[in-house]
């Protein structure tokens, strides 16, 4: 009977021990991703789908070779997108939220790690022997043994520490000979400090990982928004370079016929020189759009490494986000700084972080105190064991010995504890420190962002009035040029002028948006999951309206302003 269950517990721990390393990483997968959404619904009441699998992952890395990745990235697939199908592909495909996301998952790995050191901790094997003896060079006996063994231990939250064993020797032959006896030995023991090593610091290790985790869930949810926000960046600086190169070419166009024009006119009306001055301008024009092409180019390149994607591909982004702008115009920020600053102090996922960082801090502080005490722990521990001779089936249980304790040691020498309590206070001043720093540079880039905002509508508003006086000296340059009273140099002139002021007024527009976004983010209410996020603040509750925004700024160019003395003024004492 001792040998049939020992028979059974070897093949149940062979068979633990036969899962595939497929089988023990979906083990590790099923409890992270477990973890990670009981933790996100703590956190936000609700959780996202969430996996690193990549289009790898399912394949043996053995049979992965370097030439399948080289075709992989050769592709040279047409695509055309918009900026939520953008977005969606860097969720997919970009290399640095695919890093985000296993650095998530890490964190959730080291806590399961963490949360088995206080689950029962089972062990088992086998050990097989052979042993001879003899004497004076003559081999008198062997003996073939085998032995097993089986056990758990559990550390207690409590500081203590729970072993259990057991160890059978499952036959004992004397090869030539009769068997011999079958032993059993059983023991069971615990430890518990009562100073030093129980409460906080036996749990410290766990007790981060549990807020680890949390921070790093925080930090992918702001990263999240932080990829929409730069691929949204990325996406309206291709559009803005895509209206340069029109303007660009429309420019060249209208050139090269006012060209054309000019030579007809040479022939009675107009000096060579004014013709010469159109040539110029012309090849100006065909270099300037040469080299819009090109940044064009360059922008879609780098766009494709931003998104993950093959560089050989053609890339085609949709204009209908850039025409949404221009139809909303500037959309105004309902909020001042005071409202905006108590709005980041709310929603600022990193400075929640950084405030719980502080508390760790605090936290440290204790344990390290505690490492301090004397060391003081309480033992007992139970054994049996079957001697002379005797079973399994007769084993017998009043064979006994029992022992119960403590265990003393005087703090004679603390300097490692000292120095760890002395370095645990600096961190905990600099981590003060950070917490400070960290609200300062909130309400630094809170303040930076109201005004690149200011700025960039009053660039836009600047613009709108330049393009419309552009437009109005074109149209009069040119009916004085049809009647002799202007020079092909007042035309090229006012030309030029209208193209800066076509490009100036899509960049104001741009800046003025991407700013817009970027103010959000700041102040932690960014949502990119919105539709026209783009072209639309999201729902900001019980947050006071600035009446006077959207109107405060008068005509282009001569709105109030405030004056270098009013700047520099010193405050009176």
């Amino acid at each position: 009977m001792s040998r049939t269950r020992s028979a059974l517990l070897t093949l149940a721990a062979l068979s633990v021990v036969s899962c595939s390393p497929m089988q023990w990483s979906g083990a590790a997968d099923r409890e992270v991703y477990g973890l990670l959404r009981e933790k996100e619904e703590t956190l936000f009441g609700e959780a996202a789908d969430f996996d690193i699998e990549t289009p790898h992952s399912a394949e043996d890395p053995s049979e992965i070779a370097a030439i399948d990745i080289f075709t992989e990235r050769h592709q040279r697939d047409t695509r055309k997108i918009d900026l939520v199908a953008a977005i969606g592909i860097s969720v997919d495909r970009r290399r640095e939220y695919q890093a985000e996301k296993e650095n998530l998952y890490l964190a959730g790995l080291e806590l399961t790690s963490a949360r088995h050191d206080f689950s029962p901790i089972f062990s088992g094997g086998s050990t097989g022997e052979l042993s001879s003896a003899g004497i004076d060079g003559d081999e008198t006996s062997r003996q073939l043994t085998m032995r097993t063994r089986a056990g758990f231990s559990q550390l207690l939250k409590s500081g203590g520490t729970v072993a259990i064993g057991l160890a059978q020797n499952i036959f004992r032959y004397y090869l030539g000979g009769s068997g011999g006896p079958s032993t059993e030995f059983f023991s069971a023991n615990l430890t518990q400090p009562l100073l030093r090593g129980a409460g906080p610091s036996a749990t410290e290790n766990l007790t981060q990982s549990e807020r680890d985790v949390a921070y790093a869930i925080r930090s992918f949810s702001r990263f999240q928004k932080r990829n929409a926000l730069d691929v949204t960046s990325a996406y309206f600086r291709i559009l803005e370079e895509k209206d340069r190169v029109r303007n660009e070419y429309f420019n060249y166009r209208n050139l090269i016929a006012f060209t054309e024009r000019a030579t007809a006119l040479a022939e009675d009306r107009l000096p060579q020189f004014q013709v010469d001055q159109a040539k110029q301008d012309e090849l100006r024009a065909r270099n300037r759009y040469v080299g819009e092409v090109s940044t064009y180019r360059t922008r879609i390149d780098d766009f494709k490494l931003t998104l993950g994607l093959p560089v050989g591909g053609d890339l085609f982004v949709d204009d209908a986000a850039l025409r949404d702008l221009e139809k909303t115009g500037l959309t105004p920020l309902p909020l001042d700084e005071e409202a905006a600053l108590a709005l980041a102090t709310r929603h600022r996922l990193d400075l929640l972080n950084e405030i719980d960082q502080f508390e760790d801090s605090q936290r440290r502080m204790t344990v390290a105190a505690e490492a301090l005490k004397p060391g003081l722990n309480l033992f007992a521990g139970l054994s049996l064991d079957s001697p002379g001779g005797r079973t399994y089936s007769n084993f017998d249980a009043e064979v006994y010995r029992s022992r119960i304790g403590i265990d003393l040691d005087l703090p004679l020498d603390n300097v490692p504890e000292r120095n760890a309590y002395r370095r645990t206070r600096i961190a905990f001043e600099r981590q003060l420190r950070e917490l400070g720093l960290a609200l300062d540079r909130i309400q630094s880039d809170i303040r930076a962002g109201f005004r690149g905002l200011s700025l960039a509508r009053e660039r836009y508003e600047i613009q709108q009035s330049a393009l419309q006086l552009a437009n109005q000296r074109v149209e009069a340059v040119n009916l004085l040029l049809d009647t002799d009273r202007a020079e092909t140099r007042d035309l090229l002139e006012a030309r030029n002028a209208q193209l800066s002021a076509r490009n100036a007024l899509t960049s104001a527009l741009i800046d003025y948006h991407l700013t817009r976004l970027e103010l959000l983010f700041d102040l932690g209410v960014f949502d990119p999951d919105k539709d026209r996020f783009w072209a639309e603040n999201p729902a900001i509750p019980q947050v006071p309206r600035n009446n006077g925004e959207g109107s405060d700024v008068g005509e282009p160019g001569r709105g109030s302003l405030i004056s270098p003395e009013e700047l520099f003024q010193e405050p009176s004492t």
